[in-house]
């Protein structure tokens, strides 16, 4: 599974002092995704804050700039602040085919698309206008099934 940020009360087994949040955020970089191999392949995605509630007004489809199971980048309008939550519904071609190697569900429908749920890292607008912005957000909570999958598809040639 990717790297996750663990919660400011984390001890440290090594000398049983809590860990410093700004440390371990600095810990993860961009070029954890773009290194990844061929993260380069653009993906459609649906991009939306965090809520409880479905709110598909503020949901944006774009494809995707970078993407791995360690995070993901893309360009998108709206506003989207450093450290918030957003869901990012992924569609890979073949999903669930994909998926039903790895899992013995039993589903009537064929899900297209599979969410994480990712922590915005770095934001920068683009243009003169800076309506358009460029987005960093690192992988916060992937199904394994699902992390195999998205693995597969971009190890694919």
């Amino acid at each position: 599974m990717s790297e996750f940020i663990p919660n400011d009360h984390q001890l440290d087994l090594d000398d049983g002092v809590a860990s410093s949040p700004k440390c371990e955020a600095t810990a993860f970089s961009e070029k954890f995704i773009k290194s990844f191999p061929r993260s380069h392949k653009r993906v459609p995605i649906s991009v939306s804050p965090f809520s409880l509630k479905t709110d598909e007004t503020n949901s944006h489809n774009i494809q995707s700039m970078f993407i791995s199971p360690h995070g993901i980048e893309f360009q998108a309008p709206g506003e989207f602040r450093e450290g918030s939550l957003i869901k990012v519904d992924i569609a890979l071609p073949d999903y669930w085919s994909r998926k039903q190697s790895l899992v013995e569900y039993r589903r009537i429908d064929v899900p297209k698309k599979f969410r994480i749920l990712a922590k915005v890292l770095k934001v920068d607008g683009i243009g003169k206008r800076g309506k358009k912005k460029h987005v960093i957000a690192q992988t916060v909570n992937l199904d394994s099934a699902d992390e195999q999958v998205l693995r597969g598809f971009l190890e694919e040639g």
